[in-house]
């Protein structure tokens, strides 16, 4: 275990450096190719190259830097900004102007069949409790929130989905 553990640490250190490395050998070519072009690198003879190469390299590093570290495109307080979204645990506006009608629609269409062929419709009607009862909640609410926690827990822990995927196969 140790020698696969040793290897594969090993593996992912080559992996990490290998867009440096590869950075690094096209850099290199290019400044191989340019260099007699520039006389400050011109002059120092075979050694030219690497320092081009050198210069470039540092240059990217040092671009890559800010790009990462200053001028940053992600940060943890887009985490904050998207835990803050008050339509996280509450229904948005959408969900009051489409979702709740359509599924008051779909549940009352399977209630009304549910009670013509003679099958109990309680979880349809506990279903239809908790949708109006979350219609009911507004982010601007205080406590509104912690309603919705809580009426999610109770309403799947009362109606879990794996017992509603049970009812509907046919016992053989």
């Amino acid at each position: 275990m140790r020698v696969r553990k040793w290897l594969m640490k090993q593996q992912w250190r080559i992996v990490q450096i290998r867009a440096i490395w590869s950075l690094f050998y096209g850099i290199l070519l290019l400044a191989y190719a340019y260099f007699g072009y520039m006389p400050i690198f011109a002059d120092l003879g075979p050694l030219g190259p690497f320092a081009f190469a050198g210069t470039l390299l540092i240059i990217f590093l040092i671009l890559g830097y800010l790009y990462d570290r200053v001028f940053v495109m992600w940060a943890p307080s887009q985490e904050v900004t998207m835990e803050r979204n008050p339509y996280q645990y509450v229904p948005s506006p959408k969900d009051h102007i489409f979702w709740f009608p359509l599924y008051s629609a779909l549940l009352a269409a399977t209630e009304e069949l549910a009670d013509k062929f003679e099958v109990d419709s309680s979880e349809i009607r506990d279903a239809r409790t908790y949708y109006s009862q979350l219609q009911k909640l507004r982010p601007d609410m205080k406590g509104d929130l912690d309603m919705a926690e809580k009426l999610r827990a109770d309403f799947v822990a009362s109606h879990p989905y794996c017992d509603l995927q049970d009812k509907r196969v046919p016992e053989a």
